[in-house]
């Protein structure tokens, strides 16, 4: 949402941020399967049971999660990421029930990027990896 002068973000400011907006939205398209891989090799370190049952399952849902956190950065709107991705994601996991593994999954996955990714690109995921943990959080 573009507001004026009561602090929120300007359309100029939304205009100027596109770009870096854009170029993390494509870093996350090109290496997130990647990334998704790192994290879950990591949790296959402390969790290998998981992974073997799991393991599919994880992938898929963490690729989604970052196909619509890339969304989410290009169009500044932790709101679409809310609407659309948050309560999927919440009723899939509550589902199978385990929150503090994917919790684990989805810290190690926020560790890739941060290792992977410059700082600025780093920053604009964060809120949304942090947003999914917290939730994953609160159900444990």
């Amino acid at each position: 949402m573009l507001f004026g002068r009561s602090g929120a973000l300007s359309l100029e400011q939304y205009v100027q941020s596109y770009a870096a907006r854009l170029d993390t939205y494509q870093k996350l398209h090109e290496h997130g399967e990647k990334l998704v891989l790192l994290a879950l090799r990591k949790l296959a370190q402390d969790y290998p049971d998981v992974i073997r049952q799991h393991g599919a399952r994880c992938k898929y849902d963490m690729t989604e999660v970052l196909r619509y956190i890339a969304l989410s950065v290009l169009r500044d709107d932790e709101s679409f990421f809310k609407e659309h991705m948050m309560v999927w994601l919440d009723t899939i996991l509550l589902a199978y029930k385990r929150n503090s593994h994917c919790g684990v999954a989805y810290r190690h996955l926020q560790d890739a990027i941060a290792a992977n990714f410059s700082a600025p690109d780093a920053n604009l995921i964060r809120p949304y990896l942090d947003l999914i943990i917290y939730s994953l959080q609160s159900h444990v």
